[in-house]
């Protein structure tokens, strides 16, 4: 990343950031001291590109102020933790910065077609390596680590769990249909590898076996079908995809989604009788912090946070603990803006625009998207660059 800058400035920095950071995340259980690969990786980007911010003022107004109230709503309450937990705090406070960042860097660096061609293809580059893991762990049967669910064993690889795997897939789909949208490609050899990509993608998303998974691609299906300019093109490049996993897996397929909601089609037909069994028991985790949200936090630290970070496994309750009640409210003016901005962005392109903010409602049902800086960073990211330089996006004539 350093060497990158020096020679060939921020966007070259910005192309490395891209295309290997599948592969940084893979080493997030290594430390430098009390900072893992990917801490030491988020403090370096907002002294890398502090020089956006000075920037960022030929952005519209309407755009910066989407941003302030996203990062106001992550941040609220980490000032009254700072006092009583620095480290954690200043972690945070650096996390926020780069989803604030991330509002501003891709519409600021990928501004000619150029680069927007090779910031495509760094998205897909970053999405090989977690794809070439996945198949050698379904050729080998080797698990880097062992993880399952509802039976299921999971092939995350290197990861800590299945969400950067299918993250790496889906951004990699969607980087091949933006790409196919607003280039024409001529080369045979470069259709191949794309058609090869979108199967690997799709089959390494499955090996995840995850439900919020199967749901965005679910969704982003019906999008397309409805909404895309080129939904024959799309709808068949995505067709491929899911065709590779039927040919590798077969009816199996059918089986294993089947048995990934077990427990949410067991509670409708009544075999399951409590609804927090559903969702991996995110239920339970969810009616443990609300009940020590009501009862045992104080006034103030309800309205405005306690400034401490937990696993809640759902956005709306990580903001609700951690930034309070005024939190979620932001959080929820961010979300009407969004929908808004979805319709601000030219038709023809606003399908794309729609997947991505799809995909992060998804997530904030049973993840916390706001705590992945570089999720943020692509996903408001392109979705900036789609709603602010439209131009870019117009089908080209050569490859």
């Amino acid at each position: 990343m350093i060497v990158a800058k020096s020679q060939r400035g921020l966007f070259a920095c910005f192309l490395v950031i891209v295309a290997t950071k599948s592969i940084i995340d893979a080493f997030w259980d290594y430390r430098f001291g009390p900072l893992t690969v990917m801490s030491v990786q988020g403090a370096l980007i907002p002294i890398l590109f502090y020089s956006i911010l000075f920037k960022k003022n030929i952005i519209p107004k309407v755009w910066i102020k989407t941003a302030k109230i996203y990062l106001v709503a992550l941040s609220l309450g980490v000032v009254w933790a700072i006092a009583v937990r620095p480290v954690p705090s200043f972690e945070i406070i650096v996390l926020n910065l780069n989803n604030y960042l991330g509002f501003f860097l891709i519409p600021l660096l990928v501004n000619d077609k150029k680069r927007l061609k090779q910031f495509l293809l760094a998205v897909m580059i970053c999405g090989i390596f977690p794809i070439a893991v996945s198949f050698f762990q379904l050729q080998t049967g080797i698990l880097f680590r062992e993880r399952t669910t509802v039976g299921l064993v999971r092939y995350v690889g290197f990861y800590h769990d299945g969400f950067p795997v299918r993250f790496y897939g889906l951004t990699t789909i969607l980087a091949i249909l933006i790409y196919q949208a607003v280039f024409t490609i001529k080369n045979p050899y470069f259709k191949v590898f794309l058609i090869a990509l979108a199967g690997g993608a799709s089959l390494s998303i499955y090996l995840a076996f995850s439900k919020a998974a199967v749901g965005i691609v679910v969704f982003w299906f019906i999008l397309i079908l409805f909404f895309s300019q080129a939904k024959i093109k799309q709808t068949i490049s995505i067709l491929i995809g899911l065709s590779i996993v039927l040919l590798v897996f077969g009816d199996v397929v059918f089986d294993n989604i089947e048995q990934l909601f077990s427990k949410e089609t067991g509670y409708q037909s009544g075999e399951v009788k409590d609804a927090r069994y559903t969702l991996a028991g995110r239920g339970y985790i969810w009616q443990e912090y609300w009940d020590q949200w009501l009862n045992h936090q104080s006034v103030f630290f309800q309205w405005f946070g306690d400034g401490i970070d937990r696993a809640v496994h759902n956005e709306f309750f990580r903001i609700l603990v951690i930034n309070g009640i005024i939190g979620v409210i932001l959080l929820i003016m961010f979300f009407i803006r969004m929908i808004k901005h979805v319709f601000q962005i030219n038709k023809n392109i606003r399908v794309f625009g729609m997947m991505l903010f799809g995909m992060y409602f998804f997530d904030c049902i049973g993840l916390v998207p706001g705590s992945y800086y570089y999720y943020n960073i692509i996903v408001w990211g392109i979705f900036g660059t789609l709603l602010l330089s439209p131009q870019l996006f117009i089908k080209s004539k050569t490859l």
